[in-house]
């Protein structure tokens, strides 16, 4: 199992996938490109119970650019892997 590259981002991300600051192949169709994006922001949800609204949400930030769509990845990793805060879910 890969795990991602958690570092903070101190610069804009130019990839939407870990690691984030390593430019990878374009893709050049938009509605693939929008897919891929899609996908990433689902990658560091998995397993988490989603709603109506959250999946509109979602499809609402996978249609932002590489450099947004990169932050919000990385902190959505970087907050799964965080430790819990004390008292909350319990």
């Amino acid at each position: 199992m890969n795990v991602p590259d958690l570092r903070p981002l101190d610069v804009e991300p130019i990839n939407i996938r870990p690691p984030f600051d390593v430019c990878r192949t374009l893709i050049y169709d938009l509605e693939t490109s929008r897919r891929d994006y899609l996908a990433a922001v689902h990658e560091p949800l998995a397993g988490v119970e989603l709603g109506a609204y959250d999946h509109r949400m979602i499809a609402w930030v996978a249609g932002w650019d590489t450099p947004t769509v990169g932050t919000i990845v990385s902190l959505l990793h970087r907050a799964r892997a965080a430790a819990p805060l004390a008292g909350v879910g319990s």
